[in-house]
């Protein structure tokens, strides 16, 4: 029997996760890849020499929003000597070494570029695929029996537009083409958004500029980075113990700790008002609160119109002479050469758990990595779950719900959001979203059964982060040393860092007495659940 044949779209993080669960289920893999070189987003180019302007791209001072704990693919844990917080390099030289080990390279066509992706005219009855592509050789076609599309939500970024945005004189640019602080030396630049990149452009900016101002639409949800006692702020949120409980809990902690250290109101920062709808975003840079109080940035409320030499902002102040105007407002997740897929009158967004389009009569279409991710979690731990998930419904290995059925959890999604945010904007709480595919996979770890197997291990489970190789404890293609990765979490968090001179134990306890208070009340309130449903 032929082997499947899987077209995988793009060779980011994303596309590096499909070329290995398709391998792990026995089919073959061809992934197409625009630029040079794997690695997607985290491959840096100076904007000069980049043919993709729109797209996201990393600047000089980005790191990961998260630390390590919840870094990388299931079956490839983070060296341990790494710092708790990942910078670019790192994370591209992660991604390398990952295709390396497993020789995905091979299965990735560099400087190929995906024009359409439709179904073949039997379609109806074989579910399979044409994807055109274009290279050095010129346009050619290939077949396919199923296609992941791993481009991601960071293809294209959005642009908004402004009474007078045209008469302006100053520059304006979006995120996706920063790089660097140097070319705002002595300028006033505004940025615009509320998120984590805005945050993170507007503090690197604000070392080199005259004056940095932030405006944003929706308000700022600021998270510091780091904890009690030094620890990254994730790992106490993303123990496994906090999210076996009501999401609700999660974030009145995030709102607690935050407030310990700032009050938005304090510092002239817009917040959310009252009326139900939500920020969308979050600024997660620990120096941005620094420079609000010394003065470097000032916020500001959402735009009004431009003029010809600065903005007009709703409560009527104004800033003039702006050199520069900065767009952090996200990115347009339509794929332009998957535009004919759609049935008229549907979304993109219309796909049962972020994944599968549910208006299509074969589940042999499959978008990877297009969603947001809340505080807690990679995206990359995401799209290696989502993978795997897909490859096991094409190998027969796990089946989807009747249509029915995934229409309901599409509308129920999609009214929770319009309820939070105001409008759909795909964004997943990523450990439970993994549990969720971890259930449909058979790769949950049972507590009950570890605590009779293993009971050392199933402690540790509970009382530590939720790292990627739990996912790898039990089920299909379980990884040797999950376990030994899960115990040494909590030491490794810190790993080998350059300037300790000797070798220092790090334990959950190390949190503080408050977050043992914390353990212990929501242990007895999981108790006192399991014996009230008992």
């Amino acid at each position: 029997m032929d082997r499947k044949r899987v077209g995988i779209v793009g060779a980011g993080a994303g596309g590096l996760a499909a070329i290995k669960a398709c391998l792990e289920e026995g089919f073959t893999p061809v992934a197409f890849e625009r630029t040079d070189q794997l690695g997607g987003i985290w491959v840096y180019r100076d904007i000069s020499q980049t043919e993709y302007p729109e797209a996201a791209a990393v600047y000089n001072c980005l790191k990961t929003n998260g630390s390590k704990a919840f870094f990388g693919f299931t079956d490839f844990p983070c060296p341990k000597e790494w710092t708790p917080f990942v910078s670019r390099q790192k994370c591209l030289e992660y991604f390398q070494d990952y295709a390396t080990k497993f020789d995905l390279s091979q299965y990735i066509r560099f400087n190929t570029e995906v024009s359409t992706v439709y179904p073949t005219d039997d379609y109806e009855t074989t579910g399979r695929w044409r994807i055109r592509i274009r290279s050095d050789g010129g346009y050619c076609e290939e077949l396919f029996d199923a296609v992941m599309i791993c481009t991601g939500v960071h293809s294209r970024a959005n642009l908004p537009r402004y009474p007078g945005q045209d008469i302006f004189k100053g520059e304006i640019s979006t995120g996706s083409t920063y790089r660097e602080n140097t070319k705002y030396s002595d300028q006033k630049v505004l940025v615009v958004g509320g998120g984590i990149s805005a945050g993170d452009i507007a503090t690197d900016i604000s070392n080199a500029s005259k004056q940095t101002y932030i405006s944003s639409r929706n308000g700022f949800s600021i998270t510091p980075v780091i904890g009690p006692n030094g620890w990254p702020f994730d790992s106490f949120l993303g123990m496994r113990l906090i999210q076996l409980l009501p999401a609700w809990v999660e974030s009145c902690l995030i709102r607690r700790e935050s407030y310990k250290k700032f009050r938005c109101e304090h510092l002239g920062l817009n917040i959310p008002s009252e009326s139900g709808v939500r920020s969308t975003g979050a600024i997660l840079n620990d120096n941005f609160i620094n420079q609000v109080l010394s003065g470097n940035i000032l916020p500001k409320p959402r735009i009004r119109h431009f003029t010809d030499t600065g903005v007009v902002f709703q409560d009527g102040s104004t800033v003039e002479d702006l050199d520069a105007v900065m767009f952090c407002t996200g990115y347009h997740s339509q794929i332009p050469f998957a535009a004919e897929i759609f049935i008229s009158g549907t979304s993109d967004a219309d796909r049962y758990s972020l994944v599968f389009p549910v208006q299509l009569k074969h589940s042999t279409l499959a978008y990877i990595g297009f969603f947001r991710t809340a505080t807690i979690g990679s995206p990359i731990t995401v799209m290696d779950m989502q993978t795997r998930w897909v490859a096991q419904v094409w190998s027969g290995k796990c089946m989807l719900p009747s249509i029915p059925e995934m229409l309901t959890d599409v509308e129920e999604r999609q009214r929770a959001e319009r309820s939070r945010y105001g409008r759909v904007i795909c964004q997943v709480d990523a450990v439970r979203y993994m549990d969720n595919i971890a259930t449909k996979i058979g790769c949950y770890p049972s507590l009950a059964s570890l605590f009779v197997s293993d009971p050392r291990l199933a402690v540790r489970v509970i009382f530590s982060p939720v790292v990627p190789a739990t996912y790898r404890l039990v089920g299909r293609h379980r990884l040797e040393d999950a376990r030994d990765v899960i115990l040494a979490t909590w030491s490794n968090i810190f790993g080998r860092m350059p300037l300790k001179n000797q070798q220092v134990k790090c334990t959950m306890w190390d949190l503080g007495m408050t977050k043992l208070c914390v353990f212990i009340i929501t242990l007895m309130i999981t108790l006192t659940l399991s014996i009230t449903l008992w």
